[in-house]
């Protein structure tokens, strides 16, 4: 069957207009041009591009066939977490109380705001799906996906170990 491919935002600098692939389902259609494309290659600075293909939110919607012939693909935004905007805007109301009062330590608990409402706009925020955790291992709270921040804890501090390889994820076609 054949399938459009539109690219969106930045990719659309990688291939005018659509591109017509013959696939049967959405991620080979998605293969087929990030493959061919020189553009979606890694490099050494970004590493690879991060992908969102519209009407697809679960990984079973990409082993579907593409809906009306057509695939659009949209650069992924990273990070996000939902609470730091918030903090941010706390933080700049701080450094202005405190800018026109003459208190100097709510300008500086301003400015940790702002600049802690920033990090946690950047940092990503791991999934929470409830699916995705193992139920073979005694110690549920130390397993971690792949892609996990794991922290480097200097001193005396009792902590468990992580086991980093285990989780396997299977789909039937």
């Amino acid at each position: 069957m054949k399938v459009k491919v539109f690219l969106h935002g930045y990719f659309a600098k990688f291939h005018e207009g659509p591109i017509e692939v013959v696939a049967s389902t959405v991620a080979e259609a998605v293969t087929a041009v990030t493959r061919q494309l020189p553009g979606f290659r890694p490099n050494a600075v970004r590493g690879r591009h991060r992908i969102s293909v519209a009407g697809c939110d679960k990984v079973e919607d990409l082993y579907r066939p593409a809906k009306d012939g057509e695939v659009h693909l949209i650069p992924q935004f990273v990070g996000g977490k939902k609470g730091g905007f918030l903090q941010i805007l706390l933080g700049v109301a701080l450094v202005a109380v405190g800018w026109f009062a003459g208190i100097g330590f709510l300008v500086q608990a301003g400015a940790l705001a702002v600049l802690g409402g920033i990090s946690a706009m950047l940092s990503p925020q791991p999934d929470s799906e409830d699916g995705k955790k193992s139920h073979y291992l005694g110690a549920s709270e130390n397993t971690v996906q792949i892609g996990t921040r794991i922290s480097i804890l200097y001193g005396e501090d009792l902590v468990a170990g992580h086991y980093l390889s285990f989780d396997t994820d299977a789909i039937r076609t």
